[in-house]
């Protein structure tokens, strides 16, 4: 079934992806990192695999960076970048603060590197470990000590977890259509003209606040939605939509990710909800408004 991998997206992909993307060769990457080609090559099918998409084309003489690879090479140069500022600033010999902050990847992946920048800028000798966990992980975190902020998404999951919350933005739910799909040409639809179609839906043991967004939305439509499979992550969901196995109604930040075989359209009744940032009793009073301010 796509989307179920036996691997999982390492800091290590990244910089083996980088690396060959900056030389536009495996075998000048392979030498720049010290590993054999084939080794490099492997890493690199790993992670197209992982995210269902194919970040180079390749023949017998050049390699080059498909859109997606172009696409997905900002945020893997933002990504390593961070965890190199992480781990610079923790070498630091006054042992620094540190700030565990949780974040949902498939919604704040763009949204986070600012703000962690300003925060740094405003902060710099605060170390900051990012984690991609899920809302419901963030909530426990938060809860019981182990997280100190968390980028959790929409309403329910702080309010069920009575935890401290603040708006920080908003976005809007797209469908998500496979390329072929008989409305993909138009410029929105209809999600009441999606009552016969298949639904990947979210997982609600991770995100049960953007599964509530759905059924909601689908309630208010006049219908109960036909639900396929639940998906462990965004990225799944559109791994199946891309396989013509269905229809989704995601979050518009994933249209960022890679999404080969989707057509993302509108909602002809658009569908909005705030985004917050959540902490628990754990991160001072400076830092959370310092963190606050860098989140504007």
């Amino acid at each position: 079934m796509p989307g179920s991998y036996a691997a999982r997206m390492e800091l290590r992909h990244l910089r083996y992806f980088v690396a060959v993307a900056d030389e536009l060769s495996f075998t000048k990457a392979a030498a720049k990192l010290h590993i054999a080609q084939p080794a490099l090559s492997r890493q690199v099918r790993q992670l197209e695999e992982e995210l269902g998409a194919q970040l180079f084309e390749r023949n017998r003489r050049v390699v080059t960076l498909t859109p997606t690879g172009a696409t997905f090479l900002t945020e893997a140069r933002a990504l390593l970048q961070h965890a190199a500022d992480a781990v610079a600033t923790a070498r630091n010999g006054s042992a620094p603060a540190a700030l565990n902050i949780g974040y949902v990847y498939g919604l704040f992946h763009s949204f986070v590197p600012p703000v962690i920048e300003k925060l740094r800028q405003t902060s710099p000798g605060l170390a900051v470990n990012l984690l991609d966990i899920s809302a419901t992980e963030q909530a426990d975190g938060l809860a019981k000590g182990r997280l100190d902020a968390g980028f959790i998404g929409f309403a329910y999951e702080p309010d069920s977890a009575r935890l401290a919350k603040e708006k920080i933005g908003s976005c809007q739910f797209m469908a998500a259509l496979p390329k072929n799909h008989r409305f993909a040409r138009k410029t929105s639809v209809d999600l009441r003209d999606l009552v016969n179609d298949f639904f990947f839906t979210i997982s609600n043991e991770n995100f049960p606040g953007a599964l509530r967004v759905f059924t909601d939305a689908c309630e208010r439509a006049g219908f109960r939605p036909k639900i396929l499979q639940s998906a462990e992550r965004g990225f799944t969901q559109l791994n199946l939509v891309a396989a013509n196995c269905g229809v989704a109604i995601v979050p518009e930040p994933l249209r960022a990710l890679p999404h080969p075989g989707v057509a993302f359209r509108p909602l002809t009744e658009p569908i909005f909800e705030d985004l917050y940032l959540a902490w628990g009793r754990t991160i001072s009073p400076a830092i959370k408004s310092a963190l606050l301010k860098s989140c504007g």
